[in-house]
């Protein structure tokens, strides 16, 4: 999941509804299954959903990690181009939103990091990649129980 979602060209698979995060859920619950398997144990649905929801959190964790890192590593402030998107296009932005952007400009300069934008990325993700990683993790449940009860 981090993998696809962190590089430039893998994260458009992403765009395909999450289908990065789906693949990272179902592969989890695959490589479980194929473990219980070797022991004479079946997968259950709920296993499948458990599990792609723990990839989510943790992939989700990783992920704001790592993208954190990278943009403290490049040194931007990605405020900058918000303020040269507006001028460009002549938005104006309202005063509460400025002085929000101002800060956040400020703790970007100051630290290479924003705790809140570190926050609002990190609930998101955790927010998407929950929703969508137990998504692969029952499909694959799924489609073993299938395949398991046909023959």
């Amino acid at each position: 999941m981090v993998f696809v979602s962190l590089f430039p060209v893998l994260n458009l698979i992403n765009l395909i509804c999450c289908a990065g995060i789906i693949l990272g859920g179902a592969s989890g619950t695959w490589y479980y299954a194929r473990q219980l398997e070797k022991a004479g144990e079946f997968i259950q649905n709920k296993d499948g959903i458990m599990i792609g929801l723990l990839a989510g959190i943790i992939s989700a964790i990783i992920y704001v990690i790592f993208s954190t890192t990278i943009l403290m590593l490049s040194k931007q402030n990605p405020v900058e181009m918000i303020y040269k998107l507006t001028e460009q296009y002549k938005f104006s932005i309202p005063p509460e939103s400025e002085k929000m952007l101002h800060s956040i400009y400020e703790d970007y300069q100051n630290n290479g990091f924003s705790p809140f934008m570190i926050g609002i990325e990190l609930v998101s993700r955790i927010f998407s990649h929950c929703i969508f990683g137990p998504v692969g993790g029952l499909i694959v449940a799924s489609i073993y129980n299938k395949r398991r009860r046909n023959v």
